[in-house]
């Protein structure tokens, strides 16, 4: 994750911003296992794992020109100019919950009821409920589109309008039951999931007019504080 970091400033590609608020929530993972924070340690440490090694395997993936899921292909391919890091950080947001959460969770507790992981699932997704409420807060000190926005007359949470980490949680682990009673024929859910969290990245990405306009005009002042996000987004859970 830290080498995605350096090349993203390196290179002023938005999409690091989604890699920064990820790395808090595996350090938070992590601190919280060692303080005995969940119901099983162990077992949280292998769903951590796999949780995050759906992301770097879609990211290594997709940089060496293989498949990736649709919904990563979408957060991936999305343009780096005329877009806001709020837009890069939800779309990102909306592949790893609405589709891997429910992956990782599924196969962590592959052979085992599904239901044991319920509380420590739900742990896990208060981090990073926790992670969405500091990372709007916080672009909204440090990125000129909230006052932008607002000469206009637009609302700041008009482009979060078509994702809430609420609701994403929940259906996250409505898929983590479905693949869990599915067994071995699981591959057409994971592939009609996909294809829905997919469709929402690209509404997350490319929002109609005028809202458009407003972003792209945002997003030329925003790159200037590139560095001043990534910091902020990678400051401690």
């Amino acid at each position: 994750m830290d080498r995605l970091l350096d090349r993203s400033l390196a290179t002023h590609d938005p999409r690091g911003f989604f890699t920064c608020v990820y790395r808090a929530v595996t350090v938070r993972v992590r601190d919280g296992i060692r303080a005995a924070e969940f119901d099983d340690g162990e077992r949280m440490e292998r769903f951590d794992v796999e949780f995050a090694r759906l992301y770097l395997d879609a990211v290594r993936d997709h940089g060496r020109g293989r498949p990736v899921p649709a919904s990563w292909a979408v957060t991936f391919d999305a343009p780096t100019r005329g877009t806001l890091a709020l837009q890069h950080l939800l779309a990102g947001m909306n592949a790893h919950i609405n589709l891997d959460l429910g992956l990782a969770a599924a196969t962590v507790q592959q052979g085992r009821p599904i239901a044991d992981l319920r509380d420590d699932f739900e742990r896990i997704s208060d981090v990073l409920a926790v992670m969405v409420d500091r990372m709007q807060e916080g672009l909204a000190r440090v990125s000129p589109w909230t006052a932008l926005a607002d000469r206009v007359g637009c609302r700041f949470d008009e482009c979060l309008s078509a994702w809430s980490i609420g609701y994403a949680r929940r259906r996250a682990w409505d898929f983590a039951e479905l693949l869990a009673g599915a067994g071995d024929g699981h591959g057409a859910l994971v592939e009609e999931q996909d294809r829905r969290v997919a469709r929402l990245g690209e509404q997350l990405l490319h929002p109609g007019m005028p809202l458009r306009w407003v972003v792209a005009a945002a997003a030329v002042r925003e790159r200037r504080a590139m560095r001043e996000m990534h910091d902020l987004l990678l400051q401690p859970l």
